[in-house]
């Protein structure tokens, strides 16, 4: 029985250790100091800024400075975790552990990671206008409503992107 199992199931096997053993690789990286410094604290300065200058557009009074926005107010600390960098390091390790081609991969990569960040900042934006109208929701929405949505859109792209990018070049 199991020497049936093994051959007809190894792509599958093989799927499952490369994803994990690149989600541990992943958060271990986005831990140190070095990926902190050069990459996760740049992008959250980078989300605060594109956050404050769009609640400008949408005529708020924003201020960001550094990774500290403030509307009206009520102010908000964006974090590392905050940028959606974890749910791409995730949705990364999805796309390489899937099997296809490099340049498959290069797209889908793009693609997700586009829609991750793309949506994170909404959740940003989002997120500010409900702390500074429904202080008593801020806390629901972003560690239970976004947080869960961010996660299934990362999982909604990617099945977009296997049936999409991936089947469709296979036919």
């Amino acid at each position: 029985m199991m020497r049936g199992f093994m051959p007809q199931h190894r792509p599958l096997i093989k799927a499952y250790v490369i994803f994990f053993v690149c989600v541990v690789s992943f958060y271990t990286l986005l831990r140190t100091s070095v990926s902190r410094e050069y990459l996760a604290q740049p992008l959250a300065v980078v989300f605060t800024s594109a956050s404050g200058l769009i609640l400008n557009l949408l005529s708020f009074r924003a201020t960001a400075s550094g990774t500290l926005l403030k509307v009206e107010g009520f102010g908000v600390r964006i974090d590392d975790v905050c940028t959606g960098i974890f749910v791409v390091a995730i949705y990364l390790a999805a796309v390489l552990a899937y099997p296809s081609r490099s340049t498959e991969k290069v797209k889908g990569f793009v693609l997700g990671a586009s829609a991750i960040f793309t949506l994170n900042v909404i959740r940003v934006i989002s997120l500010v206008y409900i702390g500074r109208y429904f202080p008593v929701l801020f806390e629901t929405a972003h560690l239970l409503v976004w947080q869960s949505l961010i996660i299934f859109a990362a999982l909604l792209v990617w099945l977009y992107w296997t049936e999409r990018f991936v089947r469709a070049s296979q036919h």
